[in-house]
């Protein structure tokens, strides 16, 4: 129970296994202050841009501007959800590691208990046959006396046995289950990923179509404003 206690201490703090890791708290800080400094950008895009002539350099500078705001954005966003994969891994390690030792202990278990029933059934036999030498003859008490010892300290050893059973079945159960968990919630951060990378994948596609556009808009006006020729005069 102490090992199922400390695994998860563990899986609860990965921070203390890994030093590097970073503070979750900061990381979810810097993603709401970027995504804020973001929105607040891309919200006055087009009030600003709508202003400029199409090729002043302002609206260009302006889109840049947002595809950086944006940038940042993704990449908080990314280091988030990188450093909660981290200490998912790290956390579903552990506890598989418990799991593999509550296993274990379980096995010791089970092999000292059956060892420890042909010992009694050994022990039994020898105080019976021992009994039935011994009717009449006083020479044979301080031999029963001690089978009979060491029978009640067998006896106290499987009471220890059945308790150390008792507990570590619930324990390596509880393991089975917190690692089960783990292993939905890391199946689940997955899929969290894979919709960030098109969301990311999306937001650059947009910010680079839409400043492809100004500089389009601005090809399209320039050839459009071309001073015309004056014939020769006569």
């Amino acid at each position: 129970m102490c090992c199922l206690a400390a695994g998860f201490a563990s899986a609860q703090a990965p921070a203390a296994i890994d030093p590097t890791a970073r503070d979750p708290a900061a990381l979810q800080q810097t993603v709401t202050q970027k995504t804020q400094e973001w929105s607040m950008l891309a919200d006055a895009l087009e009030a600003q841009i709508i202003k400029l002539l199409p090729c002043d350099p302002k609206a260009v500078a302006a889109i840049n501007q947002v595809s950086k705001a944006s940038d940042a954005r993704l990449t908080a966003i990314s280091s988030y959800l990188d450093d909660a994969n981290q200490r998912a891994t790290i956390q579903l390690e552990t506890v598989k590691k418990l799991l593999s030792s509550a296993i274990a202990a379980e096995t010791d278990l089970t092999a000292e208990k059956e060892d420890l029933a042909a010992e009694r059934a050994g022990i039994n036999g020898q105080i019976i046959n021992l009994s039935e030498s011994a009717k009449g003859k006083a020479a044979f008490a301080p031999a029963q006396d001690q089978l009979k010892q060491i029978s009640l300290e067998e006896q106290k050893r499987g009471d220890a046995l059945d308790s150390a059973s008792s507990h570590q079945a619930p324990s390596a159960d509880a393991l089975r289950e917190l690692a089960a968990e783990l292993e939905t919630r890391q199946s689940a951060q997955g899929d969290v990923r894979k919709t960030f990378e098109k969301e990311r994948a999306a937001w650059n596609a947009y910010y680079a179509a839409r400043l492809a556009r100004a500089q389009t808009e601005c090809s399209i006006t320039q050839g459009t404003a071309r001073p015309r020729t004056q014939g020769k005069q006569k």
